[in-house]
């Protein structure tokens, strides 16, 4: 069963106005596009012939897919784009620990789902790409995850790395890495999916980090087609894109604060600044990845060792459209805000801007939680949109009869309390205020009992904000969209493998609501 939920319903989209207007074509947020989400032929016709490496790339993509143990499906999607008539959907993200919160399995969901549609309807073929972000050095987004505890309460996982700044690619996997690994599966529920989710999510001797993950997306999908790439992959073909980019820096800069002060002139927050993006990053003697201050210096240098640079994130979208025919880009909504800064960089490099297809979006709910958030008188998505009000749905569970015992005995205590005060102000006047703070002080203490009656009184039926709470952590762990927390291995252990089908089969692709999948208890 599915329940939608409109994005400006949803409290966590309602700082992004930008991509809320983008979505459902309101406001001044197309300006910012190329395309609409839809404009999808436009995109196409803007590619043909367009010179992208289609030698050099398509076999470093077969090279790298068949490391990873690839399906031939997949093989033959990395082959075919050295064909001018094939082209690419991409999504992409960093290599988070255990594949990284959920909305990452969804991105790629869609990117296979938009991809076939594509096929289907423009008559080419198109190949899902998953670009698996490795370049980045921001040790902190990666080396932790999220599970639910057995009392309801949410707990973490983490592992240090002593080359902490070092870019992704360079981790391996430590000691420290298995024993996070080893942490999260001992701490999770040991239902009967248990050892396979432990399984197929384990490292490989031999392994480092980055081709673990690529490995396990590729497990996941490759079977449908999916095309994995790292940046690494790319580089050496990149030479002339990375000399652009060092370049044009001053036009960069310039360009991203004129887009800057449009968005803010129409009511929208940049995501940007020229003084942190729009630059190219190299290495230092010790490895560590820092950002190239003076770009004439590194002209000569990014032609002749183009392996050596990498992107930020302003200028990676324009680093894989360059090198791959990509019609769209699978995007969630903080991409899209901050890509509706770059079409003038797109423009600056004369390079065609991909259309920004939103990912699905998705709450999972086992068909017992339902049940049970039914009972309390509320659901997923009065859950999700905030208008769960513990206290007044426990007193909505309180037999009204046993209420109004409570009603009627504060009534006696007014009645009888009222004919006091005339009398006693005629002796005293000041006595006046004191019979009111009498009256005051005995409704409080009738009040805290009865909240305390209540409380009993609900365990009796059943009931227990303990409860209540832990429902409520499986839908907003830690007050944030269940797929912006907990990873893939989590659905996997409760579900099995099927769930990835569930996701696949959910919905229709280019309805952009958040999406309740509630599933049956056979799969939970």
């Amino acid at each position: 069963m599915i329940t939608k939920i409109a994005p400006q319903e949803l409290p966590a989209a309602a700082g992004n106005r930008l991509y809320l207007d983008y979505v459902s074509g309101t406001g001044a947020a197309a300006d910012f596009f190329t395309h609409s989400p839809s404009d999808f032929v436009a995109a196409l016709q803007q590619r043909r012939g367009y010179p992208y490496p289609r030698q050099s790339v398509p076999r470093r993509l077969a090279e790298y897919n068949a490391r990873l143990g690839a399906h031939p499906h997949a093989q033959a999607n990395s082959e075919a784009l050295g064909d001018s008539s094939t082209f690419v959907v991409i999504g992409g993200q960093q290599a988070g620990f255990l594949g990284g919160p959920a909305y990452t399995t969804y991105k790629i969901i869609t990117t296979i789902r938009l991809a076939t549609y594509l096929q289907e309807n423009l008559e080419v073929r198109v190949v899902p790409v998953f670009w698996l972000a490795t370049e980045d050095h921001d040790f902190n987004e990666i080396n932790h995850t999220y599970f639910l505890k057995q009392d309801g309460e949410v707990g973490r996982v983490r592992f240090n790395w002593e080359q902490e700044g070092h870019p992704i690619a360079d981790l391996p996997v430590t000691e420290e890495v298995k024993r996070a690994y080893g942490d999260y599966f001992e701490s999770i529920s040991p239902v009967p999916n248990h050892s396979q989710a432990k399984e197929r999510f384990a490292p490989r001797p031999g392994e480092d980090f980055s081709t673990w993950h690529a490995r396990l997306w590729s497990q996941c999908f490759s079977e449908r087609g999916l095309v994995i790439v790292e940046p690494r992959v790319l580089r050496t073909p990149a030479g002339d894109f990375f000399r652009l980019a060092l370049e044009r820096s001053d036009e960069i800069r310039s360009r991203l604060d004129d887009v800057s002060q449009r968005l803010t002139a129409a009511g929208y927050t940049p995501s940007l600044t020229s003084a942190q993006a729009g630059q190219l990053y190299t290495f230092d003697p010790a490895g560590y990845r820092v950002r190239v201050e003076d770009a004439q210096e590194h002209l000569a240098q990014a032609l002749a060792y183009p392996e050596r640079y990498s992107t930020d994130a302003a200028l990676r979208p324009l680093f894989a459209d360059a090198m791959l025919p990509v019609v769209a880009s699978v995007l969630g909504p903080g991409e899209i805000a901050y890509q509706a800064m770059l079409k003038p960089l797109y423009d600056l490099f004369d390079l065609p801007q991909p259309v920004l297809f939103p990912r699905k979006g998705y709450t999972i709910v086992a068909q017992s939680e339902a049940q049970r958030l039914a009972r309390y008188q509320t659901s997923a998505a009065a859950i999700l949109t905030e208008q769960l009000d513990a206290d007044v749905a426990f007193r909505a569970l309180m037999p009204a009869s046993e209420l109004e015992t409570f009603a009627s005995a504060r009534r006696g205590l007014e009645d009888a309390l009222s004919p006091l005060r005339p009398y006693v102000e005629s002796i005293d006047p000041g006595l006046g205020r004191t019979c009111a703070q009498t009256l005051a002080n005995l409704t409080r203490s009738l009040d805290k009992l009865k909240e305390r009656a209540i409380r009993a009184r609900l365990s009796q039926l059943g009931f227990s904000r303990g409860e209540l709470r832990a429902l409520r952590n499986v839908l907003l762990p830690r007050g944030r969209l269940q797929e912006r927390v907990l990873p893939l291995p989590h659905f996997i252990n409760r579900h099995g493998m099927c769930f990835i089908d569930e996701v696949f089969s959910a919905g229709e692709l280019d309805d952009f609501s958040h999406h309740i999948l509630t599933l049956e208890d056979e799969y939970a």
